[in-house]
């Protein structure tokens, strides 16, 4: 079984991620911002990252940043769902590190394929 990492303020697009991660499969954590989600990867690292861009105290560019800087570590696959559609954001999460991104609104079967084509499904 997978381990998940959902990072996302919003309590509902948290449960809904959680809800289709572990129809999927996955065995699932969830995380409210930033800090918990660095938290959270120093105590085992996930094998995928599911994270909104805009996280309260450290955001998602930021926490993707320290995540791929730290060589001593499995590195995750990483994709960011997020409401932005602004392609200086997506391009800056790619080259930062991002595995994929996921512009909201999406479905279960949106999230089906990017995990099919990163080979965690």
């Amino acid at each position: 079984m997978l381990d998940c990492i959902i990072a996302d303020d919003s309590k509902i697009m948290r449960m809904l991620l959680s809800k289709i991660m572990t129809n999927f499969g996955f065995r699932v954590s969830e995380a409210e911002d930033g800090e918990e989600l660095l938290e959270l990867c120093a105590k085992a690292t996930p094998d995928l990252i599911i994270s909104d861009i805009t996280l309260p105290a450290i955001d998602g560019l930021d926490v993707l940043f320290k995540i791929r800087e730290d060589r001593k570590i499995k590195q995750p696959k990483f994709i960011f769902c997020a409401s932005t559609s602004d392609i200086s954001v997506i391009r800056q999460a790619l080259e930062g590190g991002a595995d994929d991104f996921i512009i909201r609104p999406f479905d279960e079967e949106i999230i089906a394929s990017k995990l099919a084509i990163l080979g965690v499904l």
